[in-house]
């Protein structure tokens, strides 16, 4: 009994402790997110990326060693950039 009690206990301590830790490491953490949102919100420069998949492999031995020698594909040429509208 005084076994269960003192488990309790020392559990429950855990529990506290990391707790009042976890509430420290945010209540530090809020104010550097703050500023770094503020400071992406004011930022002037911005760069939007679009990307298209055009082909999906998938090998049939996934999970499995790759036998050598492995045969890289060679990339194409990327097509030349529209001009902007």
């Amino acid at each position: 009994m005084m076994i269960a009690v003192g488990l309790t206990a020392l559990f429950t301590l855990a529990a506290l402790v990391a707790l009042g830790t976890l509430g420290f490491s945010i209540a530090a953490t809020l104010p550097r997110f703050a500023a770094i949102k503020a400071a992406l919100a004011d930022c002037p420069q911005s760069r939007e990326l679009r990307f298209t998949i055009r082909e999906i492999t998938v090998s049939p031995r996934h999970g499995q060693v790759a036998h050598l020698p492995v045969r890289i594909k060679p990339l194409a040429a990327p097509r030349p950039l529209r001009a902007a509208a």
